[in-house]
């Protein structure tokens, strides 16, 4: 998973008018209030920028709040999509 959050940093560094780095970006850090303070266009465009660089399609039970709390919540939905085992602790094998 820390490689999808590492693609996930170098997205909002480059696309998203934050004026940090990806490395200055904290993987746990809030998107919204009081983190990154993405507002909601930068909230849709950071989903549109996921989709496509994982070739992903978000469901409606993936577009809640908590799916997009942080950097690291968002790259376990998408792990989940990918496939990738241990990526979420409710996917883990039985």
């Amino acid at each position: 998973m820390e490689r999808i959050i590492d693609r996930l940093r170098h997205l909002v560094a480059e696309n998203i008018d934050l004026g940090l780095t990806a490395e200055a970006i904290d993987p746990g850090a809030q998107l919204m209030e009081g983190g990154l303070n993405l507002d909601s266009l930068a909230l849709v465009k950071l989903i549109s920028l996921s989709q496509q660089e994982f070739k992903i399609e978000f469901g409606e039970d993936d577009l809640r709040i908590e799916s997009f709390a942080s950097l690291r919540a968002l790259a376990g939905v998408i792990a989940v999509h990918r496939g990738d085992q241990h990526s979420r602790s409710d996917t883990a094998a039985t």
